[in-house]
């Protein structure tokens, strides 16, 4: 799914740009190993800190106090806000709890991943959840933004 989405993007001529935590940290890297890299990948800011996420990338405090840095409500914002940072036509944000330690509750376990999409004017926000070891999580999300991305740039 990953190549496909990549030639596809190449293809209607998008450049994309990553912007959150390993997860897009995991996507970049994939990305830019691709032999379409150099038309569709922008670059991408990977921050995992959270002095970094409030003094680099401008997420208020009080938004990851009240809903943790791994939070769809955080990447949302991020996907929102990428164009600060990026001139691409496409923004994806991604954040998640890819081993323990983050901020796992019953409700968001350690495999639960949030990714928001950026594209022509409009956010679309996902919730995933990945069983596995560590590479193997990043792995599935990596393949499912992909599915949602290609459905997002499909021309109409």
């Amino acid at each position: 799914m990953f190549y496909v989405c990549c030639k596809h993007l190449a293809d209607l001529g998008l450049k994309v740009a990553f912007i959150g935590s390993a997860t897009a940290g995991y996507l970049a890297y994939q990305f830019s190993l691709n032999p379409h890299s150099g038309e569709v990948l922008i670059g991408s800011l990977v921050c995992y800190d959270l002095k970094v996420k409030e003094k680099i990338l401008n997420i208020p405090k009080d938004l990851i106090e009240e809903y943790t840095p791994e939070s769809q409500e955080v990447t949302h914002y991020l996907a929102e806000h990428g164009h600060h940072f990026f001139d691409a036509d496409i923004i994806v944000a991604c954040t998640g709890l890819v081993k323990p330690g983050g901020s796992e509750t019953p409700e968001k376990p350690v495999g639960t991943f949030f990714y928001s999409i950026y594209y022509n004017g409009k956010l679309h926000d996902f919730r995933f959840y990945a069983e596995g070891a560590p590479e193997e999580k990043l792995h599935k999300v990596l393949n499912q933004a992909c599915r949602e991305l290609n459905q997002l740039i499909q021309p109409e």
